[in-house]
């Protein structure tokens, strides 16, 4: 009965653990939260850029952590650990270029990489990242959106 008791009460534990580590999914988990290119020049028309649909830097399925910002506009995301480690790779060997961040084949915003981003948090802030923040609250349902 005592080895039962001090099972359970690992499982417990163990089950915690890892409900408290679990990622967030949007309400259509089908569809990836965001793709990260790399931009490539127009074909015709250099000043333009695109993206190879079918070569994406890295998809976003789920984040670690989503909060609204003071203002219920902007919003902060952690990225889950395994994301977190190729956003950093990513924005080591991009620093000084510019990423795409797209969903459903719409670019949403180009990123501008300064710095490396070593824990997997990206924050955007309302108004200058409007169309990201309105976004990723349709898609969380979380907060003011239209």
């Amino acid at each position: 009965m005592k080895h039962f008791a001090v099972l359970l009460i690992s499982v417990f534990f163990a089950g915690t653990a890892f409900a408290a580590t679990s990622d967030i999914r949007p309400f259509d988990p089908g569809v990836p939260v965001f793709r990260i290119f790399a931009p490539t020049p127009m074909k015709g028309d250099q000043s333009h850029l695109t993206f190879d649909n079918a070569h994406p830097l890295l998809v976003v399925s789920a984040v670690r952590d989503l909060r609204l910002a003071e203002d219920r506009k902007g919003v902060q995301i952690t990225l889950n650990d395994d994301d977190a480690r190729a956003f950093a790779i990513l924005t080591r060997k991009y620093k000084g270029n510019v990423l795409l961040l797209e969903s459903n084949g719409r670019v949403l915003e180009a990123l501008q990489v300064t710095a490396p981003s070593v824990n997997g948090v990206m924050t955007f802030k309302y108004p200058e990242d409007a169309v990201v923040a309105e976004y990723l609250r349709k898609r969380f349902r979380i907060g003011e959106f239209k």
